[in-house]
């Protein structure tokens, strides 16, 4: 952390009708100059919704309907993914993520078929398990969501849903 630097995050809470306590920890490791680690870890949230204007996400999920996003990031070096969680608010379905290789391959990383919103977890690989990409490798996420009757999860399935940090609106 350089002087100067500023640290954020973006909590997202929702009621569940009754009062609950949360919280927030951060850990920071401080290394002697000249000890720093070879290698870095960085968080990067591979969205599974294509941008339309700068910093606006394009979203569109019309009433009593199945809707698919989907997003691509492009390795800007090595990388290894250390994990994933998928995260949806109220309408979230399922969510794919899967490597474009830069020799065209593809393979899947991960597949949540029945997203809980109640349950945002994090899948973290095994060190053995954890899956190596060259730079260039395409990230590629496909998003489905339920506005329909059939979601439990869903307040009113006659309501336009779109992009937004409310748990009414939608992301992924």
């Amino acid at each position: 952390v350089m002087p100067g630097e500023k640290i954020s995050w973006d909590e997202h809470l929702h009621a569940v009708g009754e009062e609950i306590t949360g919280g927030v920890e951060i850990g920071l490791w401080f290394y002697p100059k000249g000890q720093e680690p070879a290698k870095h870890s960085y968080l990067v949230g591979f969205t599974g919704i294509k941008r339309g204007l700068p910093g606006q996400a394009a979203l569109d999920i019309p009433p009593n309907s199945i809707a698919q996003t989907e997003g691509f990031t492009v390795l800007k070096e090595n990388t290894i993914i250390t994990n994933f969680q998928p995260h949806f608010h109220l309408r979230g379905k399922a969510m794919q993520v899967e490597a474009i290789l830069p020799d065209g391959q593809t393979q899947t990383i991960s597949y949540v078929g029945n997203f809980n919103f109640n349950w945002m977890t994090n899948y973290i690989y095994a060190d053995d398990a954890a899956p190596v990409f060259p730079k260039g490798t395409i990230i590629h996420v496909i998003a489905w969501y339920d506005n329909t009757r059939a979601n439990k999860n869903n307040p009113d399935p006659d309501q336009w849903v779109g992009y937004g940090d409310r748990t009414v609106d939608e992301m992924a």
